[in-house]
């Protein structure tokens, strides 16, 4: 979903991962954004009662319990890349009925075929690879006349930081996120009906740009490159505070994202 630097799709795997396993103990602290996308997304569900219930990407398990509470499923899978983000979604959850936690690729999921009522994710697609080879496989394994209803970050995320790296370096330091356009092409094109799309601009405030900027560290979302571009030395950091420091107005340091909410759905067996 997103447009990487020149690195291999098993280095990134494992750096993703890695990533997110540091923090999976800061997570919740500081996913205030996260939180508003999830509350959101869950306020989109097109249905009542499932009994397979897919969470692409679970993390900390944010949206297990209100996924158990509002459709009952008879078989709740928790899904994500990192071993440590399932390791705190399960000890959180350890009294939820019917949780099985999975530690795999959502591009490359171990299911069966029309297995899931819902496939529920919230800001995690962005971080697969291949749109196409994730809607096939999110596709595969909704039952049909099931559902897919996902959050992601969309092109024009995070503008704040690549305009206070303007004039200091020519590295990228934001990840060049799908538009939406496109998006919504790879879904269509996987054989999912479309039922709903929002793309709506949701802006953070912050006490400082150090704070902004861990905003997205202290929950595993910078920025994934090759080893020649995976450091900034003390200098060019503090030039970049500063820089960043200039966009602050009376309600604090800024920091955008632009969000796709998708609602479709798996065409029913005439």
């Amino acid at each position: 979903m997103l447009i990487t630097p020149d690195i291999s799709t098993l280095s990134y795997k494992r750096q993703l991962a890695k990533r997110f396993d540091r923090a999976s103990r800061s997570y919740d602290s500081y996913a205030d954004f996260q939180k508003i996308v999830l509350d959101r997304l869950l306020a989109m569900l097109p249905l009542s009662q499932a009994d397979v219930v897919l969470d692409l990407g679970t993390g900390t398990g944010q949206a297990l319990g209100i996924l158990s509470q509002q459709l009952n499923p008879k078989c709740n899978i928790a899904l994500d890349l990192s071993p440590q983000m399932l390791t705190v979604a399960r000890e959180r959850f350890s009294a939820l009925p019917n949780l099985h936690c999975v530690c795999a690729d959502a591009e490359r999921l171990p299911f069966q075929e029309k297995s899931c009522d819902l496939v529920f994710s919230s800001l995690a697609v962005q971080w697969c690879l291949s749109p196409l080879d994730l809607f096939n496989e999110l596709f595969r394994v909704t039952k049909p006349g099931g559902y897919v209803v996902f959050s992601t970050l969309s092109q024009g995320s995070m503008p704040e930081i690549s305009q206070a790296w303007v004039g200091l370096d020519s590295q990228r330091h934001v990840h060049d996120y799908m538009a939406q356009d496109a998006l919504l092409d790879c879904i269509k094109v996987s054989g999912l009906n479309l039922l709903s799309s929002q793309l709506s601009d949701i802006l953070m405030w912050f006490d400082s740009p150090e704070a902004a900027i861990y905003s997205l560290k202290k929950v595993g979302a910078s920025l994934i490159a090759g080893d020649a571009h995976s450091s900034v030395s003390p200098t060019r950091w503090k030039a970049f505070l500063r820089e960043y420091e200039k966009q602050r107005d009376e309600r604090g340091v800024p920091l955008s994202y632009q969000v796709s909410f998708i609602v479709a759905r798996r065409p029913a067996i005439v």
